[in-house]
């Protein structure tokens, strides 16, 4: 990256503040949700913000019940962003590319919700939006290592999609034998969140330091890779050892 090209401090400090304001906004609405009698914690995030994307996100299913367009094309839809996600961060464009991750998580809510609002949902969709899933996540993961190629980076988002992975096949395994699994605070949810919010972030911390020292940074990006390297993997090891606790009671 080119520092002065790189260097737009008033227009990242305008997007930090607007940034700023709609999530203070928003999580003033999150707590204010009451939680459902019975509701346990789901990662990190909590069931309040699930809560809370779905209401957001409710008034876009009821108006595609409306359309012709059904989930597997928005299924299809998420994958091709997802590539689309990959090229911006193999090409630097990490501002960009955050957003998009965002956008590849919303498809992938949107897709399972309109199916269950229209009973659309059948066991070929669930299955196909499992792997489209998957490939999702490993594509923006490469971008990832194309961007950080040159980098000790590369080596933590190694170990970031090794754990996403192994987050995915525990709960899909476990699901297999006849049990439930859906602990651990690094689930599909939390990671989106925090790669895509993080990479946006990432970028206009980037443009801030670059316009005062003059070096170009991605020093957030980095910690967030770190943090879901950690996460990821912890949560996989957390599954491993509850689901074979499980396993061995039921023999």
């Amino acid at each position: 990256m080119n520092p002065a090209t790189y260097s737009h401090p008033w227009a990242a400090l305008l997007a930090l503040a607007v940034i700023v304001f709609f999530s203070v906004r928003n999580w003033m609405w999150i707590l204010s949700i009451p939680l459902p009698e019975g509701a346990t914690s789901t990662g990190f995030l909590g069931t309040r913000a699930r809560i809370w994307y779905r209401e957001c996100t409710g008034p876009i299913v009821e108006a595609l019940a409306t359309t012709t367009i059904g989930p597997n094309l928005l299924t299809y839809a998420q994958g091709v962003l997802a590539i689309v996600t990959a090229l911006a961060f193999a090409n630097g464009a990490v501002f960009i590319a955050g957003w998009l991750v965002i956008g590849t998580g919303t498809l992938d809510v949107l897709d399972g919700s309109l199916a269950r609002h229209s009973g659309q949902g059948t066991i070929r969709g669930a299955f196909v939006d499992s792997v489209v899933d998957r490939y999702a996540e490993l594509l923006i993961y490469g971008g990832l290592a194309v961007y950080f190629r040159d980098s000790w980076v590369l080596w933590v988002i190694v170990l970031a999609m090794f754990g996403s992975m192994m987050v995915s096949y525990t709960r899909a395994r476990a699901e297999g034998l006849g049990v439930d699994c859906q602990i651990g605070g690094a689930q599909r949810a939390e990671r989106v969140v925090l790669l895509g919010l993080g990479s946006v972030l990432s970028d206009i911390v980037g443009h801030l330091w670059s316009a005062v020292t003059g070096d170009a940074t991605q020093g957030v990006l980095v910690a967030v890779l770190v943090i879901l390297a950690t996460i990821s993997n912890t949560t996989a090891l957390a599954r491993v050892r509850w689901v074979a606790r499980q396993l061995a009671g039921m023999t």
